[in-house]
């Protein structure tokens, strides 16, 4: 199985099977049966109140880069970042949230000095202050 991505993986003749046979309801109301186990699963297994399915990890970044954020807010990141750079500028498009983007050292770390230094201060003329 190859999970490294949501357009990468290719379900199984099993995994279709389930999908196909699986009991389902609006998850929107609340009632889907398949949906509530995951994400009740998924809260217990990580040691949380809650979860939420999402249907990829694009998706699933820009959800918590809002929840984190708000608009005009700036969030630091590394410039090989996988949310900068392979995710369309999801956060500034839809989020209206801007990246600042950090040199990762060589082993894709980031520097916590340089990270303070791209905090910017409280000022009314620039950005909201770093989430």
């Amino acid at each position: 199985m190859d999970f490294r991505s949501d357009t990468v993986t290719k379900p199984t003749q099993a995994m279709r099977e389930a999908m196909a046979n699986a009991p389902v309801g609006d998850d929107v109301y609340g009632d889907d049966p398949t949906v509530n186990k995951l994400e009740a699963w998924a809260a217990e297994r990580h040691g949380f109140e809650a979860a939420m399915f999402t249907t990829s990890g694009t998706q699933a970044n820009l959800l918590g880069l809002m929840a984190h954020c708000q608009r005009g807010d700036e969030y630091l990141c590394g410039q090989q970042a996988h949310n900068y750079k392979y995710e369309a500028g999801g956060a500034a498009v839809l989020g209206s949230i801007q990246p600042q983007p950090i040199e990762n050292n060589p082993d894709g770390t980031l520097d916590f000095g340089k990270l303070k230094a791209a905090i910017k201060p409280d000022d009314s003329h620039l950005l909201a202050p770093s989430c």
